[in-house]
């Protein structure tokens, strides 16, 4: 059986090499010679190479850290700088811009009279301070102005979708 020797350039350079007349082009390729087991480092193991030399090896567990999250971080945070004062000693303001922008998006979204909700926040947070009234009356009072509050969400939700439905 023959084999093609499909190096032809190389077969030309060593003849020219070899300042012979003529190419031969038959298969003189030299049988494949194996790696001997001591010098294969590619598919044997470090452990595999190891014993062959007669040596053992330790193979360490990788050790598993947990991640993060970002709770924690702030937590440490919280734990670090409890005061939440800057090197002047005076408290820093809260930025609170972003959240009120996207509550008043949300809003006029949903077609929501902010100002009368703070309305009824402030009685309630007035109520729940009176010092003068029971807690069963407190309690009372407050369920009230909850329901008054979620019946001016729904209105005001009830009148967008009837503005949305005209449009």
């Amino acid at each position: 059986m023959m084999m093609i020797n499909s190096n032809y350039a190389q077969q030309i350079a060593q003849a020219k090499a070899n300042n012979a007349a003529i190419v031969n082009f038959d298969n003189n390729t030299p049988a494949v010679q194996p790696i001997p087991g001591e010098k294969d480092t590619v598919t044997l193991s470090d452990k595999a190479l190891a014993m062959m030399n007669g040596t053992t090896v330790k193979e360490n567990p990788s050790t598993y850290i947990k991640p993060e999250t970002a709770r924690s971080l702030l937590a440490k945070s919280e734990a670090v700088n409890p005061t939440k004062e800057n090197s002047s000693g005076e408290n820093t303001v809260i930025d609170n811009r972003f959240s009120e922008m996207m509550q008043n998006i949300l809003d006029q979204r949903l077609g929501i009279d902010r100002e009368k909700l703070e309305e009824l926040e402030a009685m309630m947070e007035e109520i729940a301070n009176d010092e003068s009234m029971s807690p069963e009356e407190k309690q009372k009072a407050l369920e009230e102005l909850a329901a008054m509050r979620e019946k001016i969400i729904e209105e005001s939700i009830e009148i967008r979708e009837i503005a949305k439905q005209t449009d």
